[in-house]
Order: structure tokens, then sequence, then C-alpha cells
């Protein structure tokens, strides 16, 4: 693949290539490292160039057989971002707590998902007016808590078909419960998390807010919620 020289600057202004102390490399990354003698290791942008067109062709081919893609990351720096592209390609998001089970045992999960969204028409149907001010307020929190927990999977109709990570090494729980489910996973990740059981390794700073951003908004850009033909 032919590498874009400005694409691959533009990472550089974003922090894409700076990775933690070689103290904490992982064995599994160091193919993804660049040869140094600084103390921080420096990703090797070019496989990343390789690996987030990698990417956007697999989100862009689960997208145009009407798969589902299930953007993950619970980190502060990541939240925004996942939440923004996945409302964008119309696609489910945890960006608040992994809910175990939510792979492994997902008929269970779906029913939960779907006990929030009667909850929450509920409320729009005007049917709380009835209930006192006190009974009142104890529904609103409640259902505050569903949408915390279940919001983001209100799309989600079927067990995801990609699961699309950030740092994978903080959400162990969901690559361990899609490997058991059988479901590819993309994941941004860095010098210290383990690529093995990652499908589509993204190498990249995967912890700094401008290094998420840069990745995905690439794939806002390049992903088409649908085939034109």
């Amino acid at each position: 693949m032919e590498i874009d020289s400005k694409k691959i600057q533009d990472m550089i202004q974003s922090g894409l290539h700076y990775g933690h102390k070689k103290n904490k490399t992982h064995p599994k990354a160091a193919q993804f490292i660049l040869p140094t003698k600084n103390n921080i290791e420096i990703m090797n942008l070019e496989i990343t160039y390789t690996k987030m067109q990698e990417a956007i062709e697999k989100i862009q081919k689960t997208i145009n057989n009407n798969g589902i893609v299930l953007f993950v990351s619970t980190l502060p720096s990541a939240r925004d971002c996942i939440k923004d592209i996945a409302k964008y390609l119309n696609q489910p998001y945890v960006v608040s707590r992994w809910i175990g089970g939510l792979l492994t045992n997902y008929k269970t999960i779906s029913e939960r998902v779907k006990h929030y969204m009667e909850v929450k028409q509920k409320l729009q149907d005007g049917e709380f007016d009835k209930y006192t001010k006190k009974e009142r307020v104890k529904m609103e929190k409640e259902l505050a808590k569903l949408e915390e927990k279940f919001g983001g999977l209100t799309v989600m109709h079927k067990k995801p078909d990609l699961v699309f990570i950030v740092d994978p090494n903080y959400h162990k729980t969901a690559v361990l419960e899609a490997n058991s489910s059988d479901i590819d996973i993309i994941a941004v990740l860095d010098n210290d998390d383990n690529p093995t059981n990652i499908d589509c390794p993204i190498p990249a700073n995967d912890s700094s807010v401008s290094s998420i951003s840069y990745i995905l908004g690439e794939i806002k850009s390049n992903v088409k919620t649908k085939t034109i033909i």
C-alpha cells in the first residue's frame, strides 16, 4: 500500500506515534515499534496508516452487509469520540461501563435494553404524570440509570458482527467476550497492549484525546452509512 506522506505528518502532529516507556512494552507489540534509543517507544506510523485503512475497509464492509459494529471505550479521553462516530454511523456504543454478558449473554441483556426503551416511551407518552411528584422523581432517576447503561445499545437488534475498542488492555472483559463469541475486533492499542487476540490492531497512542480523535475522524470521513450504487 502506498503511504500518503501528508497523512503521516498529520498523524505526527496528532501524537499518534507516542507510546509508553520501553519497560512497559508487551513483547507481542514490538512489531509495531521503530528502533530508537529514546526511553519512550515510537510507533511505526506506516503500519498505523496501513492498519487504519484495513479497519476502514472492515467497518465499511460490515455496514454494507447490514452488519452491526459495536464501538467501545469507557476511557474519558475516548468517550465523546466513540459516541460521535457510533451515532454518525447509526451503530451501538458503550461509553459508560461494560455490561458483563453483553456479548456472551446477549439475550438477557437485550431484554434489559427493551425494558429501558419501554420505560422511556412511557415517559414520553406522559404516563408518569399520573404519579405523585415523589414517585415521578424516583422513576426519572431510575430511567437515568438505565439510560447510562443501555442508551447506546438501542440500535443493536442482534449481536454485533464487529467490535471496535480503544485500549483493549483496559477493556479486557470486552475482548474476552468478543473472542469467545467469535466476533472480530478492531482495536486502537499502545505498546503496552497484547495484540494477539485482536483481528485488526491499530498501533497508536490510545490515551491521548488528539490521537483518538484523529483515528475516529478518519473513520468518520471515509466510512459511508450505506453503499451508494
